[in-house]
């Protein structure tokens, strides 16, 4: 317990984090390892299965090149023809397996196997294509290649860990395509090898009939075996019934009539009457869509398996995801929990210290409802309680010395003032005789200089009438210049058509001939008399302009002593105004000064009434001394800051008590 007491909280929480980091460490683990196992489960899988889907195909083309490797050794020209093909198929799917095999870094003991099949089918081959070897010893040896491939497929299904897998609908899928639907392709092989080999000699033995007769019973026992895993397959996955539904009924119905042929045509057939080829057609018809479905459901396999590895891995990232989120907000809710019990703490030692050394400042600390949060606010209440009892005290101590210091500064003025205000009672006095003289002859200046300007403004007032009657008369004689300008004018627009009148005389005169030859000279005449009339004229609207120009200079001189004669007479006005508001103010301050006497006598009076409140005063002081010594007292309980002095004084600094 006393290791638990000397702990602080941020390192229990931290020793609790830790801990609990501990027991998640654990299943974090095993669940990271199950999906990288998985995934590389998955992946291994994902990589055994096109080995196998290429053996498988070897499979078919071998089982092909089997069937027509009988016929041919029977005889059967039709079919030996279509040998050759075959053949190279097998070829072809050879190299394919070996290139499938490299690429999946197939495992040693299978590779020697391999080997070993491929030096076995070379060997079949040359012995079949040289027409060597018999037709029962083709069927034997063509069927044991076609097993130890098929041993080969399966160890390849062990290899890669296929017959284990996890999930149901995939693992019936791998039994029904890499193990059962290979074998019942075989043994249908081998059903339509006999039955072709049967009709091309069109005789079936008793022990050929028995052979038939079993490869039936095991075709049937294998198809149910093979379509009751598919349907295991489909009924737990909806994409594996769209991709292969439809093609699992399809390829049920073609083996179920391919059993029916063999048992009427062959099997129970009194006499053998089918072709061969016919039979063979229709039996790797029946073959082909079975390798086909075969194809289709590794080719979902592959599929599902690609698609389980990418779910995995994105299962994976999101456990991951999900584990730093996780760990992230953990993380970050520990650290506001320890923040929201460790800052209110620290914050409420803090606030004990400080009250502990005297310290009541500090703003309001926010806190919240739990039980940190009641004891900070206990805590801030007996602070801002006791900071208000130490304030009022405070400041009754402080406001008694300092009312005590001001009333015997006061004490002290008031004496002064009282003696220099009898002084100046005596200064007032004489004052009064100067001012009440001073006001006499100012009455009377005022007086005369009110007569004065009542003369001046009668004076200008007639000087503007006169002016006045001068901007009348000059207006009148510029009105009679415009008028005799005016005639001016028409007396020359009469001479203007007086010459044109008679200019269209002399032309009418000069158009009559000899006959209007007088009054062409009379025309003449009076032309001339016209031009004579318009000089005159122009010279006179010349003299009468200049005449105009100057009475129009005058009028405007004139109005412009117009105007500064009514500016004088309103100045002068004014200064008669003003000079009778001295007088009135005149007889005011004579007023005035009668006041002043009688202020002084009551001045006088307040001078003997302020000598007794002297006396009262300095009784008054002596009582509040008293009362500041004992308030200091109090207050010297409480340290002051600085050099940590009492309060011994009425005029103490800043305390060791901050206030706020």
């Amino acid at each position: 317990m006393s290791l638990l007491h000397r702990l602080n909280l941020l390192e229990k929480f931290l020793i609790l984090g830790t801990l609990g980091l501990m027991m998640s460490a654990l299943p974090t683990y095993l669940t990271v390892r199950d999906s990288l196992h998985a995934i590389g489960h998955a992946r291994q899988e994902a990589r055994g299965v096109p080995p196998a889907q290429a053996l498988t195909r070897l499979v078919q083309h071998m089982q092909v090149h089997r069937g027509l490797s009988v016929g041919m050794l029977g005889g059967d020209e039709s079919l030996a023809a279509r040998r050759p093909a075959a053949r190279d198929a097998v070829n072809t799917a050879l190299d394919d397996v070996s290139t499938r095999f490299a690429a999946a870094q197939v495992p040693a003991a299978q590779l020697a196997n391999w080997t070993q099949a491929q030096q076995t089918w070379r060997t079949l081959e040359q012995a079949v294509g040289g027409r060597s070897i018999e037709q029962a010893q083709s069927t034997a040896q063509h069927t044991q290649l076609i097993a130890s491939l098929l041993q080969l497929n399966e160890a390849l299904v062990h290899a890669y860990g296929l017959q284990i897998d996890p999930e149901a609908d995939t693992n019936a899928l791998i039994q029904a395509s890499l193990a059962q639907a290979p074998m019942l392709g075989e043994k249908l092989g081998m059903l339509r090898a006999q039955g072709a080999s049967a009709l091309g000699k069109r005789e079936l033995t008793p022990q050929g009939k028995g052979q038939l007769l079993v490869l039936q019973q095991r075709v049937a026992e294998l198809q149910a075996d093979t379509f009751r895993g598919l349907d295991r397959a489909l009924q737990g996955n909806p994409d594996l019934q769209r991709a292969l539904g439809s093609s699992v009924q399809a390829v049920q119905g073609q083996i179920q009539q391919s059993l029916q042929m063999a048992e009427r045509d062959v099997i129970n057939a009194t006499e053998l009457q089918l072709a061969s080829k016919d039979y063979f057609d229709a039996f790797t018809r029946t073959i082909e869509a079975l390798n086909a479905l075969n194809n289709l459901s590794m080719a979902s396999l592959d599929q599902a398996l690609q698609a389980r590895v990418a779910g995995l891995q994105r299962n994976l990232l999101w456990v991951a995801l999900a584990l730093v989120l996780t760990m992230v907000v953990t993380s970050a809710t520990a650290l506001v929990f320890v923040r929201s019990m460790t800052g209110p703490l620290s914050q409420a030692v803090a606030l004990s210290r400080a009250v502990a050394q005297g310290d009541l400042s500090g703003a309001p600390i926010p806190h919240g409802t739990n039980e940190v949060g009641q004891l900070l606010q206990a805590l801030q209440q007996m602070r801002s309680q006791l900071t208000q009892v130490v304030r009022q005290v405070r400041s009754g101590s402080e406001s008694v010395a300092t009312a005590s210091v001001q009333i015997a500064q006061g004490n002290t003025d008031l004496s002064a003032r009282t003696e220099s205000q009898a002084s100046a009672l005596e200064q007032t006095a004489a004052s009064m005789e100067q001012l009440n003289a001073t006001v006499r002859q100012n009455a009377d200046s005022a007086q005369q200089a009110s007569q004065l300007a009542a003369s001046a403004s009668t004076v200008a007032t007639q000087g503007g009438e006169v002016v006045a009657q001068v901007v009348h008369t000059m207006q009148g004689i510029n009105a009679a210049s415009q008028k005799i300008s005016d005639i001016i004018g028409v007396i020359d627009s009469i001479a203007f058509q007086t010459n044109i009148l008679a200019l269209n005389a002399a032309v009418e005169a000069a158009r009559a001939g000899e006959q209007g030859r007088g009054f062409a000279v009379v025309a003449s005449e009076v032309r001339s008399l016209a031009g004579r009339s318009a000089e005159a004229a122009r010279e006179i609207k010349t003299l009468i302009s200049a005449s105009v120009e100057r009475v129009e200079q005058g009028t405007a001189l004139v109005d412009r002593a117009g105007s500064t004669m009514t500016e004088v007479v309103a100045s002068i006005r004014r200064v008669t105004d003003i000079v009778g508001e001295i007088s009135a103010a005149s007889h005011e301050q004579s007023l005035g000064v009668a006041q002043v006497g009688e202020a002084v006598t009551q001045m006088d009076q307040v001078t003997q009434q302020n000598a007794a409140l002297v006396e009262e005063m300095a009784a008054a002081a002596s009582s509040l001394q008293n009362q500041a010594e004992d308030l200091v007292q109090v207050v010297s309980v409480f340290r002051l800051g600085g050099d940590g002095s009492h309060v011994g004084s009425s005029s103490g600094g800043t305390g060791m008590l901050r206030l706020q």
